[in-house]
C-alpha cells in the first residue's frame, strides 16, 4: 500500500478546502435568493371584546346571586368564539369596511382571515385578523368586533354583552415573514460545504487511484 507524505497531501488540501467554501457559498446565495423569491409577509391585528351580563344595583340590593351569571358567561365563551368566526359575522362586519375594502375582500375572504381567541376563566375574546396589509387586519379587526356586537344577541338570543376594547391600529399589528432567510442562507451553506467536502474527498481519492 502507497504511502503518501505530507508535502503530497497539502496541494490536494487546499484544493478540497477551496472547493469545498465555493460551494458552500453557492449554496448560501442559492437559498438565500430562493428564500427571498418565496417569501411573504404578513400582518395580524387584533382588538379585544369582554361578553358578559349586567346587573343592576337594585338587583345585587335584592340579593341576586352574580356568580351563576358568571360561570354561565364563562361556559359559553367557546361557543361565542365560533359564532365571532361565522360567515354571518364576517358578513355584517363587511358592510363597516370602507368602500374599497368591501370591494378588495369577500365575506368569505373575512371570514377565513378571522381568528377567535379565548382563554379559560376569562370574559375576554380576542379577535385576530391575519391579511397582507398592516392597515386592512386593523380595520377588518375592527369591523368584526362590530359586526359580532351586532349579531351575538341575534343568533345566541340572552348572550351577555358585547363591550369593545381598544380599537386595532396598524402601528400595533404584529407582522411575520415567512420563510426565514437567515435561516434558508445558514441551510445553503451547510449544504453547500457538504457538497464540498464529498466533492473533494471523491476527486482526491479518485486520482490516487489512478495513480
Amino acid at each position: 500500500m502507497k504511502e503518501y507524505k505530507l508535502k503530497e497531501l497539502g496541494p490536494s488540501f487546499w484544493k478540497g478546502l477551496i472547493i469545498t467554501i465555493v460551494l458552500a457559498i453557492i449554496g448560501g446565495i442559492g437559498m438565500g435568493v430562493l428564500a427571498k423569491y418565496k417569501q411573504s409577509t404578513s400582518y395580524t391585528a387584533e382588538r379585544s371584546v369582554v361578553i358578559s351580563h349586567r346587573i343592576s344595583e337594585s338587583e345585587l340590593n335584592q340579593g341576586n346571586n352574580q356568580q351563576p351569571i358568571v360561570i354561565t358567561d364563562l361556559n359559553m365563551m367557546d361557543t361565542y368564539s365560533d359564532v365571532a368566526q361565522d360567515k354571518q359575522v364576517a358578513i355584517n362586519a363587511r358592510k363597516y369596511l370602507p368602500k374599497k375594502l368591501q370591494h378588495k375582500y369577500s365575506a368569505d375572504m373575512i371570514k377565513e382571515d378571522v381568528n377567535a381567541i379565548t382563554h379559560p376563566q376569562s370574559l375576554v375574546m380576542k379577535i385576530k385578523v391575519r391579511t397582507g396589509d398592516a392597515s386592512d387586519s386593523a380595520a377588518i379587526a375592527n369591523a368584526v368586533a362590530r359586526g359580532f356586537q351586532k349579531e351575538l344577541p341575534k343568533v345566541q338570543p340572552g348572550a351577555g354583552n358585547v363591550r369593545l376594547l381598544s380599537r386595532a391600529t396598524s402601528d400595533d399589528v404584529e407582522v411575520n415573514t415567512t420563510p426565514n432567510k437567515k435561516k434558508y442562507i445558514a441551510v445553503g451553506l451547510a449544504l453547500g460545504a457538504l457538497v464540498g467536502l464529498v466533492v473533494s474527498f471523491t476527486v482526491v481519492t479518485w486520482k490516487r487511484y489512478l495513480k
